[in-house]
C-alpha cells in the first residue's frame, strides 16, 4: 500500500512539474535557459564525445536495463540467499517505468529544438528523462543491495560508481540533445524518490552483513 501511495504521489509530482515547465511563464524561462545551454553544447560537440555518448546513453536503454536488472536480481538473491533483492529490482524498475511513461504521455513536452544526434528518438515526450530515472533505479538498486548487505569499505566505492553511471547517462542524454537539462533533473528526482521508498519497503530490517553470523547477546549471572 505504501508503494502504491508513494508511486501515485511521484506521478502527481512529475505531472505537476511537467505542466509547470510546459504551461507557465516560469516554465518558459526555464525552457529558454535549457535551450541556451543545449545550443552551447551543440556548438562545442567533438567526434570523440559524439561516439562515447552513444555507449553512455545505451547503458540505460530499455534492453540494457531489463537484461541487467534480471541478472542483478538473480545473482543478488542467490548471494544473499533471500528473495528481497529480486523484488527490490523488479519493483524499482517496473514502478519507475510506469510512472515515467504515464507522466511523459500526459505532459507531452517536445524534444529540445536543437540539432540532436539520435536518428530516431522514442515517441515518448522529453519530460521526465526515462533514461536517467532508469539509471538511478538500476545502478542505484545495485548500490542499495550492496550497502544493505555488506559492511566493507568497498561498498562506498560501489555507491560512487552508481553515481558516476547516473551522471554519465544524464550527461549523455543532454549532450545528444535528447532531453533538456530540466528533463534529466526530473528523471533523477523520480528515480531517487522511487528507489529510496522501494528499498525501505522491500528490504528486511534489521539486516546483518552478508556472510557474518549474528551475534547473540550473552548474559552472565551469579549463582
Amino acid at each position: 500500500m505504501v508503494l502504491v501511495v508513494v508511486g501515485g504521489l511521484l506521478f502527481v509530482l512529475m505531472l505537476g512539474i511537467g505542466l509547470l515547465l510546459t504551461r507557465t511563464a516560469v516554465g518558459a524561462a526555464v525552457g529558454g535557459a535549457d535551450v541556451a545551454l543545449l545550443q552551447w553544447v551543440v556548438d562545442h560537440r567533438v567526434p570523440a564525445l559524439d561516439a562515447a555518448t552513444v555507449w553512455l546513453a545505451d547503458i540505460a536503454s530499455t534492453t540494457t536495463v531489463l537484461v541487467a536488472g534480471l541478472l542483478v536480481a538473480v545473482v543478488a538473491s542467490l548471494v544473499v540467499r533471500h528473495w528481497w533483492p529480486a523484488v527490490l529490482m523488479a519493483v524499482a524498475l517496473v514502478g519507475e517505468l510506469l510512472i515515467f511513461l504515464n507522466s511523459a504521455i500526459l505532459v507531452g513536452r517536445p524534444r529540445p529544438p536543437v540539432s540532436h544526434l539520435d536518428p530516431a528518438l522514442p515517441a515518448t515526450s522529453s519530460f521526465p528523462s526515462g533514461h536517467t530515472a532508469a539509471a538511478v533505479c538500476l545502478y542505484g538498486g545495485v548500490a542499495a543491495i550492496v550497502l544493505l548487505t555488506t559492511r566493507g569499505w568497498w561498498r562506498w566505492a560501489v555507491l560512487a560508481l552508481a553515481v558516476v553511471a547516473v551522471l554519465a547517462v544524464a550527461g549523455a542524454r543532454v549532450y545528444r540533445a535528447a532531453h533538456h537539462p530540466s528533463d534529466v533533473l526530473g528523471g533523477a528526482l523520480l528515480g531517487i524518490g522511487w528507489l529510496l521508498v522501494t528499498s525501505r519497503a522491500v528490504s528486511p530490517a534489521p539486516l546483518r552483513p552478508a556472510g557474518r553470523a549474528a551475534r547473540q547477546p550473552t548474559s552472565t549471572g551469579t549463582g
